[in-house]
């Protein structure tokens, strides 16, 4: 468990967090989400103890940690090999284990034919993946990623994103800061929404999504129906084989009235994505 407690940092006069608090399950993906500006950073450097709050503690019961930041920091002139051996030494590792990880992680990430490369001569998806390498060298069990997606092609986020669940399915549990809720939406079983510092929400997202229910239901059905006929519909849009609808009447009152016109074939509640929610709680541009 990694538990934020009610964390303050104030840089001269700008309130940077405001008694942040929330905790991360072992084994899970937890997402620290936010619009830029908003804290996130500010947060993982406090758990990393790379700056310490104003108020507030961290508590966690994870000893070793990998880390990705937001900044990449690699050396553009070492070879690859030679870069990934160098950050082993600095975590403590043995030639021999270095060399083990090292292999089974190029190999995995497909850049076993780059071993000899020069660091500067990769793809900005592939530096990523180096990166990502690099910060599960030492298999830790906190994995903490800052903003992992940004600047990615779709291919090279869906490389990410699937390395992402294959470390949460070996037990690792994984802080992902990012403000693509999309690819949150995918991979975090909690988030914690953020804004200007402030806890907006923290807990399940499942808990989050359905908060945010409203009566919006899809809908497939034989033939052609006139929607005009029923009362407190106040918006219809094609999706598919189907529609969306929303409706100020409870759904199941609505679903009895079509059935008896219509022969209805799919009917179901509709969640909010994860971007409409973060648009509606943290008003991101």
């Amino acid at each position: 468990m990694l538990k934020v407690n009610d964390v303050y940092k104030t840089y001269g006069n700008v309130e940077a967090l405001k008694g942040l608090s929330f905790e991360v399950g072992k084994g899970s993906v937890y997402g620290l989400l936010g619009p830029n500006g908003s804290g996130k950073t500010t947060t993982i450097r406090i758990i990393l103890s790379i700056i310490y709050p104003d108020k507030g503690d961290i508590k966690m019961d994870f000893e070793k940690i990998g880390y990705m930041p937001e900044e990449r920091g690699l050396y553009p002139k070492m070879q690859i090999d030679e870069l990934i051996y160098f950050f082993g030494r600095l975590r403590g590792m043995g030639k021999e284990r270095i060399e083990r990880e090292m292999d089974f992680w190029l190999d995995r990430l497909e850049l076993m034919n780059r071993k000899k490369d020069k660091v500067q001569t990769l793809s900005k998806g592939l530096k990523q993946r180096l990166h990502l390498l690099i910060s599960v060298l030492h298999d830790p069990e906190l994995l903490i990623l800052d903003e992992p997606f940004t600047g990615l092609d779709p291919i090279a986020i869906k490389g990410l994103r699937e390395m992402v669940s294959e470390l949460k399915n070996r037990g690792k549990t994984i802080l992902l800061s990012t403000h693509w809720m999309d690819q949150a939406e995918q991979l975090c079983d909690s988030v914690c929404l953020i804004r200007e510092g402030e806890k907006v929400y923290a807990g399940p997202l499942e808990d989050l999504k359905a908060s945010h229910m409203k009566n919006d239901i899809y809908l497939e059905m034989k033939g052609e129906v006139d929607f005009k006929q029923f009362s407190g519909i106040t918006d219809i849009e094609s999706r598919g084989n189907g529609f969306i609808i929303r409706t100020k009447r409870p759904p199941g009152e609505f679903l009895r009235d079509l059935t008896e016109i219509a022969d209805v074939t799919e009917f179901r509640l509709v969640y909010p994505s994860l971007e409409e929610i973060f648009i509606e709680e943290v008003g991101s541009e």
